[in-house]
């Protein structure tokens, strides 16, 4: 028996009328078109309808009192003295030219949940706790997002099935805000229930696809359950800054390699959130001066940044991501981990007790099959990783990786090199493997005159 997995739960948690939400078609492309980009949620606060009319507006290029950013942006406030708390029934949809100034509000997500069976994944490592009861063929039961337009709670506009690239409009800010996607479902839930947060589906926070120009600064983002606290999936030029990413809820259903709280994807054939899986790669991205941490209720992320999607054809490779003044407590994995990522700066940066630092990784480019089948190289090419700070420890796992770990990769007769790498000016302490901290592929090859570090 089959579960059901993040790549089948994105578009709602593969739930009757979700699919024709993002596809265009449906009870909910008709919603759509008769309310703006935001789907019209009966039950919802008077508060919360009208931020959901403010975004109509500012999609559609009416501006609101708050007028208009140096950056062409129609100003909406959600945060004002006195305001509830957002309890958001469906994903909030944000259009082009709109600077969302969340500064003093709360948002929690309570959508509505169906039960569905996941596979418990044994192959990879996991915390020892919480443990997950299972049947015979290691499914348990979890909530999914149902009737909803998306496992997200926030989402920008993507006008049709057919859109490509960064096409969708762009030109997009979200400032402040404190943004929880499961407290609604488990404030009254104790242990084991509360770890797990049973009662909540799994789902992102923020979420961008097919589009350009994003500015993510200040949000602070409590316990995402499996899932990511900002996607960025086919996106170019972004930059994630001064933000928090506090507590996450454990996946048991993949490795802690997929656990990050910014992650860049690219759209394919299981994991496009709207518009095209047409591959396109997510470019240009800064993520600056973030802090990564547990919060009171749930243990930290596995990684602050990565990638774990490789593509489907040559080419298909993120480019140009500087990672910079970053702090990562405690993290369960690497706490930096770009995969699929060239043109990569990864600077001045502090990993606290993680169980691992930092790991950069080519992935081979793979046409979708049962298994999926090798069909070219995806080398890297300009991969700097200076000036970091990193010290390792265990895990709860038992698990220790390197501090500095550059892979290479040669898989179904493709080579996946890494040239043009620098790796020096790093502090690495703690925990090492088999005594070493630093590691590098057979295929890694260095910038002329610049050594690698090693122990």
């Amino acid at each position: 028996m089959r579960g059901i997995s993040r790549r089948g739960a994105i578009r709602g948690g593969a739930v009757a009328g979700v699919a024709a939400a993002l596809s265009g078609g449906g009870h909910w492309a008709a919603r759509a078109a008769a309310t703006g980009v935001n789907p019209s949620v009966p039950g919802e606060a008077a508060h919360a309808r009208r931020l959901r009319k403010a975004l109509d507006d500012a999609a559609a290029g009416i501006a609101g009192p708050d007028g208009v950013d140096s950056a062409g942006r129609i100003i909406v406030k959600a945060g004002y003295a006195g305001v509830p708390t957002y309890t958001l029934l469906d994903t909030l949809v944000i259009g082009g030219n709109t600077f969302l100034d969340a500064t003093g509000a709360r948002f929690v997500a309570r959508f509505g949940t169906v039960s569905r069976k996941y596979k418990l994944d044994e192959t990879n490592d996991h915390s020892p706790t919480p443990v997950y009861q299972v049947d015979g063929q290691r499914m348990f039961t979890a909530p999914a997002v149902s009737g909803a337009k998306a496992a997200t709670m926030l989402i920008n506009h993507v006008p049709a099935a057919t859109t490509r690239g960064y096409a969708a409009p762009g030109n997009i800010r979200i400032r402040g805000g404190e943004w929880d996607p499961i407290s609604a479902y488990v404030w009254q839930d104790t242990g084991a229930a509360r770890a797990r947060a049973d009662k909540a589906p799994p789902m992102n926070a923020l979420t961008f696809i097919h589009t350009q120009d994003i500015e993510i600064e200040g949000v602070t983002v409590y316990n995402v359950k499996w899932w990511h606290a900002v996607e960025l999936n086919a996106v170019r030029r972004a930059v994630v800054q001064d933000s928090f990413f506090m507590g996450w809820v454990e996946n048991p259903t993949a490795g802690l390699w997929q656990g990050e709280a910014v992650q860049l994807d690219l759209p394919s054939a299981n994991n496009t959130w709207a518009g095209a899986a047409d591959g396109t790669p997510t470019v240009d991205v800064r993520v600056l001066r973030n802090h990564v941490a547990a919060s009171g209720s749930q243990p930290s992320w596995a990684k602050l940044i990565g990638s774990h999607t490789g593509g489907e054809k040559a080419g298909q490779v993120h480019a140009r991501v500087l990672i910079e003044g970053n702090v990562v407590d405690d993290a369960k994995w690497d706490a930096i981990g770009p995969m699929n990522t060239t043109a990569l700066v990864i600077r001045g940066n502090t990993v606290n007790r993680g169980c691992g630092g930092i790991y950069v990784s080519p992935m081979t480019a793979k046409a979708p099959g049962q298994p999926p089948v090798s069909v070219a190289a995806n080398s890297l090419n300009g991969v700097e990783i200076t000036s970091n700070t990193v010290t390792v420890a265990r895990s709860a796992a038992g698990v220790t990786r390197h501090a500095v770990r550059i892979n290479s990769v040669s898989e179904g007769g493709f080579d996946s090199k890494v040239t043009n790498t620098v790796v020096t000016g790093n502090t690495a302490s703690g925990d090492s493997v088999n005594g070493k901290r630093y590691s590098y592929g057979p295929l890694v090859e260095f910038r002329p005159g610049v050594p690698p570090q090693n122990d």
